[in-house]
């Protein structure tokens, strides 16, 4: 099997797997999610909503795990931009706050037409942090528009009382506070309303397209002038004398990045009367339900590379960089050095008789465009190797290999660790150490064999492989 063959295999095989895990999650994401937003579980209509809802989330989170880039501007992580003219596929930049607020793209991400319990389509909102560009976002690694296990999601979101459960504004790269804002937001519209201040109910026909009959025939809007594609007329709003508890309006038409005075809010909201004023049904993309999963990925990515050069270079991997180096330039191997950052030049490896290169297509080394991409992980990405394999040995074996507990048992060659976001005591920057990224027995990696492979929890976030 050719390296090609053998990495898009181990990519695939992380990406079914991550798939399957989500899709299991999406039961319990279904069964919780009406409960979240005020609806009544109990009803048929809000199982299938829930349902259709919860499989475009998991369709999202699978997308954005499986991003296969192709150029220099397209990375791991990334959401597609909302369809805004009614044809279910996404569009493909959507620079403006109003561009990211549009339908679910249901045929760019391989589902089917979902629909909610009142056979509406469903409207989804999409944070800038997440979306697609057409440039290189990330020159720079550690720059605060790289996508990485330090990006948020800057959408903040309400329950129907009006209480904040999705913060836009907290941080990722903050130590103290997790962040809760919102990636991405799906909407299930409901039936009809007239919206407060509105004259009249809302209008989903094809008034207003310049083809109203084509319009009218293939569903497809010619432009967002036209009330079928206008999100006005499906999504809702409240205002503070129907919710005293908001201190202004709040309008699920709109939003705005990394603030709490304008995101969006859960229904229903009823008026004083009783009557439903917002009928909008939401689910979240959370930071935990995607990035965990982004780091998993750019972990087997990075561990592929080193198998594939072990393969290659009879055993032996490269010598790692020094941790302490400046990663915002090109990160250079450093002679018996057996933990650090992964490096993206060999020469010290090299000199050894081996390979001073990585083997195309692994990413690290970012000689093409679409390799780019790893400038985004550059900073937090780690690599143990075991003085047995490494470059200056004549025969590799387990002579001298590493341990990574709850195992006992000193087998592995290599180890790659991926940092999650800074905790508690984390300070990060050009110089820190590993105890800036690093949890438990993997912040000493510089004088230990030792490794921690866990579950994320309030104080360790290493995501953690090994051959």
């Amino acid at each position: 099997m050719s390296y090609a063959q053998s990495h898009q295999s181990t990519t695939q095989r992380g990406v079914a797997l991550i798939v399957l895990l989500a899709l299991v999650s999406a039961v319990l994401v279904g069964l919780l999610l009406t409960v979240a937003s005020g609806s009544n579980i109990g009803t048929e209509r809000g199982k299938r909503t829930a349902t259709a809802l919860a499989k475009a989330k998991e369709g999202l989170i699978a997308y954005a795990v499986a991003v296969q880039p192709d150029t220099d501007a397209k990375r791991p992580g990334e959401l597609p931009c909302p369809d805004l003219n009614n044809d279910g596929q996404a569009e493909l930049l959507c620079f403006n706050n109003n561009q990211r607020v549009g339908r679910l793209p249901w045929k760019t991400l391989g589902l089917s037409d979902l629909r909610d319990a009142d056979g509406e389509r469903l409207w989804y909102a999409l944070s800038t942090n997440f979306q697609r560009r057409n440039t290189n976002q990330c020159d720079t690694p550690g720059d605060a528009t790289c996508l990485n296990s330090e990006t948020p999601g800057t959408i903040t979101v309400r329950n129907a009382s009006g209480a904040v459960i999705h913060d836009g504004t907290t941080l990722a790269n903050n130590p103290i506070v997790a962040p809760t804002g919102a990636l991405a937001v799906v909407f299930a519209p409901g039936s009809v309303v007239t919206r407060i201040g509105a004259a009249s109910a809302q209008d989903r026909g094809c008034s207003g397209d310049a083809a109203a009959t084509t319009c009218e025939q293939s569903g497809i809007c010619s432009s967002v002038a036209t009330a079928r594609c206008n999100p006005i007329n499906y999504l809702d709003v409240v205002d503070t004398a129907t919710l005293p508890a908001l201190s202004a309006p709040e309008d699920n038409t709109n939003f705005a990045d990394s603030t709490t005075n304008n995101g969006f809010i859960a229904g229903p909201v009823r008026n004083a009367a009783g009557d439903i004023v917002l009928n909008d049904t939401l689910i979240v993309v959370r930071y935990t339900d995607l990035i965990p999963k982004v780091e998993q990925r750019v972990a087997r990515e990075a561990l592929a590379c080193l198998r594939t050069y072990a393969n290659g270079n009879g055993g032996h991997y490269p010598w790692a960089a020094t941790v302490t180096d400046n990663y915002t330039a090109p990160l250079i191997d450093t002679a018996g050095t057996y933990f650090g950052r992964l490096p993206q030049s060999l020469p010290a490896t090299a000199a050894n008789g081996l390979a001073s290169a990585w083997t195309s297509p692994c990413p690290i080394g970012m000689l093409a465009n679409k390799d780019k991409w790893w400038a985004n992980w550059v900073d937090l990405v780690f690599v143990a190797v075991a003085p047995g394999y490494a470059p200056d040995v004549a025969v590799p074996s387990c002579g001298t290999c590493l341990t990574v507990n709850p195992s006992a048992i000193a087998s592995r060659r290599v180890v790659v660790l991926v940092a999650g976001r800074p905790l508690a005591g984390e300070s990060r920057g050009i110089g820190s150490t590993e105890l800036a990224y690093l949890e438990d027995a993997n912040r000493d990696g510089s004088s230990t064999s030792v490794y921690k492979q866990a579950a994320a929890t309030a104080t360790f976030n290493d995501t953690v492989v090994y051959q």
